[in-house]
């Protein structure tokens, strides 16, 4: 919070020595305060912080995230989702699609500021603010639900990314293709309108960046125009791609200027029907109503042929490469901890636990053969993927806590639910507390040597 400017953005990957990622951060900030809240009841930090939440939340929703000033913004970086190799709109892996990012709907993103501002309207209440100081903000969290439930797939029973202009999911499609420089006469018709890729492929390290012209009809004079200049196009693996900023409903010319004779180019209609187990996070932020929060655990999170492997959720279901699987079949903490936690909200318990327990056998496999955490880990495997001893790879004590169902209040007051659900009995021990929650009961032992022992599952509070 201290990085924040006039706006209120906050830099996403600020240094101490004053460096900036130069990007917006993601929008976790008010749910973190309220979630440090309820362990420390520290309503003075609660206070001080309140204002620069609420300008934070609102900076998502300038012109300059929100284009289209429809109330759902969009990322700006494919960094600050915290899947940089997402197939969909990554550009440095040769199966990647290379989609500008900021011109789709994303279903975490809106999950994330939903979420925010149902923090910002539980830290309000706390603190006694008259109820029209967040009902701005609780209007635009319907705002977003809304836009969440329109990337709704009823057939796949999961949500979908969506073209930020028409807000429909598009299905990838070539309408031509040429080498060299010169015209190209597609021909191409579509009721609803659709957004361009347009792929380079060369050779040649030093290729220059050409300009292309798409046009509705073959003349000039009539109809829809754009002009994609040279500078708009982004160097990939293989060439270089660039995304279409006007939607189209018909295609009667493309023009190519500057391309080499032996460099191809490609026009397509966009892809964004790739899935991916950050599309999930809805379930994090309680959007879905039962029925489909149900139908997408069933049918998604917790199945083998789709998310579900013995060391975590994997990022995608499936690998569009036998080259990405080590993207592919890698297990992110942070994104498995949080749907993790949107089961435990709609009662899967028993389905949180196993998920906790898969997430912890692959750490303490690290743990045991190289002494290390990592960023990631293999989804089949549990070999540690990408930076050692990252923070990403810490144990995820807070989730182990919640599937146990034990919240340590404080050294003399613990609060109990439901029962152990893990293979093993759990011993916690916490400035002289000691508790140790086995399958039929729970024995609580104080720093004053007196135990309780609790068999109950229904939730309580015990304290010495």
């Amino acid at each position: 919070l201290s990085t924040q400017d006039e706006d209120g953005e906050l830099d996403g990957k600020p240094g101490i020595a004053g460096q900036r990622g130069k990007f917006l951060a993601a929008p976790l900030i008010a749910s973190l305060t309220w979630k440090y809240y309820q362990n420390t009841q520290d309503e003075v930090f609660l206070a001080e912080v309140f204002p620069k939440l609420i300008k934070f939340f609102w900076s998502w929703f300038s012109g300059i995230h929100d284009r289209n000033r429809d109330g759902a913004p969009e990322w700006d970086n494919i960094l600050q989702t915290g899947f940089e190799d997402n197939p969909l709109f990554d550009v440095w892996h040769p199966w990647s699609q290379g989609l500008d990012i900021s011109l789709v709907h994303s279903p975490s993103l809106e999950a994330m500021l939903y979420r925010e501002a149902q923090s910002l309207a539980k830290i309000a209440k706390k603190l006694g603010k008259p109820a029209e100081e967040t009902s701005l903000v609780i209007s635009q969290a319907e705002t977003l639900k809304t836009s969440v439930e329109a990337s709704w797939n009823p057939r796949t029973s999961f949500y979908t990314y969506r073209e930020r202009e028409t807000g429909l999911a598009s299905t990838g499609k070539l309408i031509a293709k040429r080498k060299g420089e010169g015209n190209m006469r597609p021909k191409f018709e579509s009721e609803t309108p659709v957004r361009l890729l347009i792929e380079i492929h060369t050779k040649d390290p030093g290729a220059k960046r050409p300009e292309v012209e798409i046009s509705e009809y073959f003349t000039k004079s009539k109809g829809e125009v754009e002009i994609i200049p040279g500078h708009q196009f982004q160097w990939r693996t293989g060439g270089l791609v660039a995304t279409s900023q006007k939607i189209f409903n018909r295609i009667g010319r493309i023009n190519v200027i500057g391309l080499d004779e032996k460099d191809k180019i490609t026009v397509s209609i966009i892809d964004t029907n790739g899935e991916d187990i950050t599309l999930a996070l809805p379930l994090w932020a309680e959007m879905p109503e039962k029925q489909k929060a149900y139908a997408m655990i069933g049918r998604n999170v917790m199945m083998a042929e789709r998310f579900d492997r013995p060391f975590g959720m994997q990022f995608l279901p499936l690998s569009p490469d036998p080259e990405a699987e080590t993207v592919s079949m890698s297990v992110s903490l942070p994104c498995n901890m949080l749907i993790a936690e949107g089961l435990l909200a709609y009662g899967f318990r028993a389905e949180a636990t196993r998920l906790t327990a898969h997430l912890m056998n692959a750490i303490i496999q690290n743990l045991k053969q190289n002494r290390a955490f990592y960023q990631r880990y293999h989804a089949e495997k549990g070999a540690g993927i990408g930076e050692r001893n990252s923070l990403h790879g810490l144990a995820p004590v807070g989730l182990f806590m919640q599937a146990l169902g034990v919240t340590i209040l404080s050294s003399t007051r613990v609060k109990l639910e439901g029962k152990n659900l893990f293979p093993w009995p759990v011993t916690v021990k916490y400035k002289g507390l000691t508790i140790v929650r086995g399958m039929e009961q729970t024995t609580i032992t104080f720093v004053n040597g007196e135990s309780i022992i609790v068999k109950e599952e229904t939730p309580c509070i015990v304290e010495m």
